[in-house]
């Protein structure tokens, strides 16, 4: 048979396109049994990193990771910790430890001719990546350990693991590859299927339909260049997480999800015995605001307990840090709106008119008053701000390119006078008050809105003892916190490979990963933690708050009036000043003396996640605290 020369050129584009996919993925390991034991030989250690010399010698070790060009540069241990036998309720997690060589965080001052910064304080140049990093130190210590708790709640750990602080940064690889002669492999093969060449079609679809390849690089601002990091994911339904009894288990509340926390870190200290002696923290952002102290306090209860009997502490608990936290109803609720005002994000005569009408009370407004009317035309306007980072775009579930974003506010009228906004049906509005404006608010009843599935599933978890709560990340939200773009975590987490790489459920048993759950009904049942937090550093904890200046979720304004106005944590060594890195002003800080100490901090520049904004900034907050240097 003689073959056409489009053919050939045909049949080398794809498998162009085949190799590209494959580029930055994982290469193959040296693999054998041994004992029933899957060993791999590091013989692919990235440079830079002390290693033991082989990864499998435990099956729930971590050896490569689809998109990973070679094995993982930190040790990384990966599995489901049973925190009920009776629910066969499971909670994922995945351990990474502190790297072997340190890449801590070095000082720069001004005149520092290793860094050069902007002003915003980010290290530019060489000093971005190995120079401010990657100065060996030795490890004779032992490595703290933090436990990091997403919120939500009903969020995933991984969410922070991929955009936050997790060992590696996450990126999309070109979505075409190049042929021989400089063109595109895709475009032309559509050019050969539209001259109907046989086959061409079905080749083109096959490029056009390829999963996009995820890149995995070292994240040179990785929390685990100061500590072993536990990402996990709680409650049960939240991410990779579940339970055998669902129709129960996901109506569920804090003191739900403490309980299951504190027999995780049982289960995982008894697999792990390393980590109950090393120095412990506690750490979360966002509704990890609630969890964090409610399971610190918890965790000082059980230690007591267990030294009462003669038994060792579960963990070594040092302290906590917790980032533009969810701690106040009122204060953090009003807040939002205030912050708004106060940015200029609010037409004057209208913001008089709403203060008036709600007294300055926004955060509890009851529906079809003037306070409700009043917000709901403030906050229609600022639907499409990013409340989440108001310095960043909104990104929207369907907005693949900045096209699309242009075409939907071109068909945006019923302008009242500045252009772009439309008049919005009242079901739109109701969103403005649901999350995160007062998630508290209207626990639904199974008669209400609610299916009889749902209904049936409140009865059966009503006689189990659990209350039912309100479902949070529902339909209105497509399981996103609003305006992140999570494509890559949504993509490469609902992937097979990914999936058994993770040691985590499949598709078959947990259906798809989400970064926020929709199979949960959670009541919010704390609602004021402030007492706890003057309590626990009255016991012996060290506790950082931080602030990104950029968050109107949680704004830094409400927190600072919690921390300065409410709470009785002793005097200050100071009036609140600024905190420096590389010679730039990175925020403001003020350390509070009673107990073992208690520190805000804002970060200039950060949105309510921080380590996702200023990546450089939380890691060297978190080092100081961790190390107990002043900031």
């Amino acid at each position: 048979m003689v073959t056409k020369p489009r053919e050939v050129f045909l049949l080398s584009a794809l498998i162009l396109q085949t190799l590209a996919s494959f580029a930055g993925a994982a290469r193959p390991q040296l693999a054998w049994r041994a004992s029933g034991v899957t060993i791999g030989l590091k013989a692919d250690a990235q440079p830079g990193t002390k290693f033991v010399k082989y990864c499998g010698e435990h099956a729930d070790e971590i050896c490569n990771l689809p998109g990973l060009n070679g094995v993982p540069h930190v040790r990384m241990r990966a599995g489901y910790i049973t925190v009920s036998e009776i629910s066969n309720r499971q909670l994922w997690y995945l351990v990474a430890d502190r790297e072997e060589e340190s890449n801590d965080l070095q000082r720069a001052g001004p005149g520092d001719a290793s860094s050069s910064s902007n002003v915003n304080g980010d290290v530019s140049g060489a000093a971005a990546g190995d120079a401010g990093y990657d100065r060996p130190q030795p490890r004779s210590e032992v490595a703290p350990v933090i436990l990091w708790l997403t919120g939500g709640p009903g969020c995933s750990s991984l969410d922070a693991f991929i955009y936050e602080h997790g060992p590696f940064k996450f990126s999309y690889a070109a979505s075409t590859a190049t042929t021989a002669n400089g063109g595109d492999a895709q475009a032309e093969a559509g050019e050969v299927a539209g001259d109907g060449v046989e086959g061409a079609d079905k080749l083109s679809r096959q490029l056009q339909q390829r999963q996009r390849a995820v890149l995995l690089e070292r994240n040179p601002h990785s929390w685990t260049k100061v500590a072993t990091i536990i990402y996990v994911d709680s409650p049960a339904g939240a991410g990779m997480s579940y339970s055998g009894r669902p129709e129960v288990d996901y109506h569920t509340n804090d003191e739900y999800t403490i309980a299951d926390l504190v027999a995780f870190l049982g289960g995982l200290t008894e697999r792990y015995p390393e980590l109950a002696t090393a120095p412990f923290f506690l750490a979360g952002e966002s509704y990890g605001g609630v969890f964090v102290p409610l399971l610190a306090q918890e965790l000082l209860r059980v230690n007591r307990n267990r030294r009462a009997d003669g038994e060792e502490p579960l963990v070594n608990l040092q302290g906590y840090s917790v980032g533009n936290p969810v701690t106040d109803d009122v204060v953090d609720g009003n807040a939002q709106l205030f912050f708004a005002a106060d940015m200029g994000y609010v037409d004057p005569p209208s913001w008089r008119r709403m203060r008036a009408a709600c007294d300055d009370m926004f955060w509890n407004a009851t529906r079809d008053t003037e306070c409700w009317d009043a917000q709901g035309v403030v906050k229609d306007d600022l639907w499409d701000l990013n409340w989440y980072d108001v310095l960043d775009p909104c990104s929207k579930p369907d907005d693949d390119d900045d096209a699309v974003m242009g075409n939907k506010v071109a068909k945006s009228g019923n302008s009242t006078g500045g252009g772009g906004r439309r008049q919005r049906q009242v079901s739109e509005l109701e969103r403005r008050f649901y999350w995160p404006f007062s998630a508290r608010m209207g626990y639904p009843s199974p008669q209400g809105t609610a299916s009889a599935v749902e209904g049936q599933a409140h009865t059966e978890a009503a006689g189990a003892g659990r209350r039912g709560g309100r479902q949070l990340w529902g339909p209105w939200l497509r399981h996103v916190v609003p305006c992140m773009d999570r494509r890559i975590a949504l993509d490469w987490l609902n992937r097979a490979e990914v999936r058994a790489a993770l040691r985590a459920a499949p598709l078959s048993v947990i259906g798809e990963w989400q970064p926020c759950s929709d199979v949960l009904y959670y009541r919010l049942d704390t609602m004021n933690l402030v007492p706890l937090h003057e309590d626990l550093v009255r016991q012996g904890l060290r506790a950082l708050v931080y602030s990104g200046d950029h968050d109107m979720v949680v704004p830094h304004t409400g927190t600072r009036k919690w921390v300065y106005d409410k709470a009785n944590l002793g005097s200050t060594d100071g009036p609140l000043r600024p905190w420096m890195l590389n010679g730039q002003i990175a925020g403001f800080t003020a350390r509070f003396n009673a107990g073992a100490g208690f520190r805000f901090a804002t970060v200039k520049g950060a949105g309510h996640m921080v380590p996702q904004s200023k990546p450089l900034q939380a890691l060297h907050l978190l080092r100081t605290f961790i190390s107990n240097q002043d900031l």
